[in-house]
């Protein structure tokens, strides 16, 4: 087994009060994007439709973070999947320079994935939010039933500077990087086996296996394993996306920002670093995350 190359690009947390979760993010010290519709095809090579979920984006030196939910359930999504299952973070994706020979590179490691759609959406551009632009992806799906633990995707963004843009990358906590994946399953060895099909072999590390991507990190554990690491996790769905890491500038002037607003906390050693603060899904609207230093 072979990697494919492939980094992590982004996280996305399913919810269905997108105003409550916006709101809990701008307390955690992020900078959103304003709200954005989503728009997509409803199969491979079919024309780009409307969808009736929306996003607001947390955007980083590296990577980002995304808060999606419904907003007219009338309309298609894929939301509504994630949220009959569970509220939480669901989506994981990696990017790729081509989405085309991802696509080839991924049929021939032998993962069940689905040929590249492509999907737009309108995003505020500028400091002031002043102008439009057409946000554009290739997106490769794997195929849910082989890959439950997280709604997977291999993305090609064909328009980066239109998200990428420099006045939405400084956050008031410091955020630098999406950082890491933390992963909870029924089978360890059973997911590491699929996951080293576009990942390359994984080390097990204090009762997890670990994989290192072209940039970040995944960690697959069992739910007792994940209970007595993470200071804040909740049980849940089997199989699932258990917490998110992001490197911060500074973990002091992090602390400093938490205890002004007063959002709880807890400085516990993590997979990633021996110094690392998390926050629970209380104070992250259903999700978990934990900080550590940017390097």
């Amino acid at each position: 087994m072979t990697s494919l190359g492939f980094a992590l690009d982004h996280v996305g947390l399913g919810i269905r009060n997108l105003d409550h979760a916006r709101a809990s993010f701008e307390k955690l010290g992020f900078r959103l994007t304003s709200r954005s519709m989503h728009a997509g095809a409803l199969e491979p090579g079919g024309p780009v439709v409307p969808w009736g979920s929306g996003n607001h984006c947390a955007m980083f030196e590296r990577g980002y973070f995304e808060l999606l939910g419904l907003v007219d359930e009338a309309m298609p999504s894929t939301v509504k999947r994630m949220l009959a299952r569970y509220e939480g973070l669901h989506i994981v994706a990696m990017n790729c320079p081509s989405s085309t020979a991802a696509y080839e590179a991924l049929v021939q490691a032998g993962v069940n994935t689905a040929a590249p759609a492509k999907l737009e959406r309108d995003a505020a551009f500028g400091v002031n939010d002043e102008m439009v632009r057409r946000a554009k992806f290739e997106n490769i799906y794997l195929n849910e039933e082989a890959y439950p633990e997280a709604r997977f995707i291999v993305i090609e963004h064909r328009t980066p500077e239109v998200l990428w843009q420099p006045h939405l990358l400084q956050h008031e906590n410091g955020a630098k990087e999406l950082s890491s994946i933390y992963f909870v399953s029924s089978n360890v060895a059973e997911t590491a086996e699929r996951f080293g099909r576009f990942l390359g072999p994984g080390e097990r590390v204090d009762g997890a296996v670990g994989f290192k991507l072209a940039r970040g990190s995944f960690w697959i554990m069992s739910e007792a394993a994940m209970r007595a690491h993470s200071p804040v996790h909740r049980d849940g769905a089997l199989n699932r996306v258990a917490a998110a890491g992001i490197g911060v500038a500074s973990l002091d002037r992090l602390q400093e920002l938490f205890n002004s607003r007063g959002i709880d906390y807890v400085e516990q050693p993590s997979m990633d670093a021996p110094r690392s603060i998390w926050v629970g899904p209380s104070e992250a609207s259903h999700g978990a995350l934990v900080f550590t230093q940017s390097t």
